[in-house]
């Protein structure tokens, strides 16, 4: 589940995020997807629409650059 989306008045953290490459890390946090972010930037849509599992399908963490923002576990 990706986390980004902000709920009633969060502060939404995506912004200063959005041109950043997505990366997608297995259990043992190797490196099995690296994509650059979209040409106008990530968003919690575009985010939401990957298919994390097709890069690790028993579990995986997602990051923004170096930032956690969702994982198989939440």
């Amino acid at each position: 589940m990706i986390i980004t989306r902000p709920v009633k008045c969060e502060v939404d953290f995506l912004q200063d995020l959005i041109n950043k490459p997505l990366v997608v890390k297995d259990f043992d946090a190797n490196i099995v997807k690296t994509i650059e972010p979209p040409l106008n930037g990530w968003t919690h849509d575009k985010l939401e629409s990957i298919g994390f599992y097709d890069y690790s399908p028993h579990y995986w963490d997602a990051y923004l650059g170096s930032v956690w923002i969702g994982s198989s576990e939440v």
